[in-house]
């Protein structure tokens, strides 16, 4: 078994630059698993919305599963996604609580995906083998997260009924920090957002989250019909939420499209500004580095568990992870997005980032500016 270690802003299991210190390249230690298809919401900004369904039949048993994960030799995260994977108490037990208390008695840090909205009940099935528990968070008003976390549902909720679903997850945040699981609110910067940023901070901090994510969004399936922010908006908004940040609760910025290699001024100026704030952090991203995605429906083997840019690499009934991880390291696109810059720990763009504001660079003759 591992060393358990807490959870800090020096020690991020889902930091992939955490495989070049210790390795020396970039290894499998991060497996995410999609248990579910259903969902209680139907939020404005979902990535996998394409994907939900009203039922389900998951074919790939939980025991394959497990023996996949043992092949991997250093897997130091594990995180589950939906859907919302605590909707269906037979999918809790049956696959969440099994592939989380596994991954907790390796030693791995465990995460979970949810909107928190449910009864404490559920979630006080998970705690003894939970580590974090992420979040989507773009409200900065209960109407917020009523209009906008049901928009793409035909038939909603009444109104109070979806205000005491707000109530309910703030509630569950408060209490699941104070029993020591770490409440992580993900906030994505785009149009909608934008002039809200800095109430939607405040709200996280209310609800005693320990940690804010923030990351642009861009332009994937579901959420293609959102419109995504300009280089020069996303900037302005980090500043913002900067300047008014509570110093207390971690700031964890991913996917960031701003590079210490810019030739841009003020990506350089913010860039100084996010090594020397105290509490901050910016994030690598693990996809396609350090992690892969699985699903418990046909045992698909991808990158992300969201965007078509990233084909199959097959399936755990024939593919182990280490060798879809292999073919993946082997591919162009792969290949076209592995820089590494060690005088600032930077792992370049991935797909989406590159795709979406800078399709015309090739960022391996890139040099840092810094």
């Amino acid at each position: 078994m591992l060393q358990q270690s807490t959870i800090t802003i020096e020690n991020d299991p889902w930091e992939a630059y955490r495989d070049i210190e210790q390795y020396g390249q970039a290894r499998l230690t991060n497996i995410e698993v999609t248990t579910t298809k259903l969902c209680n919401m139907r939020c404005e900004h979902c990535a996998v919305g394409y994907m939900l369904a009203s039922s389900e039949k998951p074919e790939i048993p939980v025991e394959l599963l497990i023996k996949r994960l043992d092949e991997i030799k250093h897997l130091r995260a594990f995180s589950i996604t939906g859907g919302e994977p605590m909707l269906s108490t037979k999918s809790v037990k049956e696959y969440v609580v099994p592939l989380l208390k596994y991954a907790h008695e390796r030693g791995a840090k465990t995460q979970i995906n949810s909107n928190l909205t449910l009864p404490l009940s559920r979630y006080e099935l998970i705690i003894p083998y939970l580590d974090v528990l992420h979040i989507s968070h773009n409200w900065g008003t209960a109407d917020d997260f009523i209009d906008g976390g049901f928009a793409m549902m035909e038939r909603k909720p009444s109104r109070e009924a979806r205000t005491k679903l707000f109530e309910q997850m703030k509630e569950n945040a408060r209490i699941l920090n104070a029993r020591g699981v770490l409440v992580s609110a993900e906030t994505m910067i785009n149009k909608r957002t934008l002039p809200h940023l800095e109430a939607i901070h405040q709200e996280i901090v209310d609800m005693g989250c320990a940690r804010h994510e923030v990351h642009p969004m861009y332009p994937a399936d579901f959420a293609s019909m959102i419109e995504a922010a300009s280089l020069d908006e996303i900037r302005d908004g980090i500043h913002r939420l900067l300047d008014v940040r509570d110093p207390n609760v971690w700031m964890l910025f991913g996917t960031l499209p701003f590079y210490a290699c810019s030739m841009n001024e003020e990506d350089l100026v913010l860039h100084r500004r996010l090594r020397q704030e105290a509490n901050v952090s910016v994030r690598n991203d693990p996809d396609g580095r350090s992690r892969l995605n699985v699903n418990i429906f046909d045992g698909e083997i991808i990158v992300t568990d969201f965007g078509d840019e990233l084909a199959s690499l097959g399936t755990i009934h024939d593919t182990s992870f280490n060798d879809a991880y292999a073919a993946w390291q082997q591919t162009e696109l792969n290949k076209s997005l592995s820089c590494h810059c060690p005088a600032v720990k930077c792992l370049g763009p991935n797909a989406l980032v590159k795709n979406a504001y800078y399709p015309d660079v090739d960022f391996l003759k890139q040099s840092s500016r810094l």
